[in-house]
């Protein structure tokens, strides 16, 4: 399940990066390029383009880390049936997930604040309920055994 999660982790990284670039370059690219890199844009361009990017720069370098933190030092499915426990499965895309929305919205919360000074709550809430997400995948798989267990009589 590790080297899954490995190559989950990189993709989503590579995800974020190359949607926020790829999203960015137009503007980049255009005739008026000198009004992007602005004072009054210059902390919005930081917060909601700089932040997905090194995030997924940051997934993509400790994949294997986050992969290790998330299945344990040992990590070893069942090889002898190539199955992979649902769990596992479930705590990996629960992380995932988790980090997809944090690394998202937490752009939006900065940018949203240091132009406005306002606080984003639907953002706000967006990180929270990610970052929960990141920290609490013991709860989520223990709901999703509960669930699949009903009414089985287990």
């Amino acid at each position: 399940m590790k080297p899954f999660s490995i190559l989950m982790i990189r993709l989503l990284g590579l995800y974020l990066f190359l949607t926020t670039l790829f999203a960015v370059l137009p503007a980049l690219l255009g005739p008026n390029v000198g009004e992007f890199w602005s004072a009054e844009l210059l902390p919005v361009l930081v917060a909601t383009v700089g932040v997905p990017m090194v995030g997924g720069i940051v997934l993509w370098c400790f994949a294997g880390r986050l992969a290790e933190r998330l299945h344990g030092a040992g990590g070893v499915d069942d090889k002898a049936s190539g199955r992979i426990a649902d769990d596992d499965l479930v705590r990996a895309g629960t992380f995932l997930i988790g980090v997809y929305l944090v690394v998202r919205h937490l752009g939006m919360l900065v940018g949203a604040y240091s132009t406005s000074g306002v606080v984003a709550y639907d953002a706000l809430v967006v990180v929270v309920a990610g970052l929960c997400m990141m920290l609490g995948g013991g709860a989520i798989t223990a709901l999703y055994r509960r669930v699949k267990y009903l009414g089985v009589g287990r």
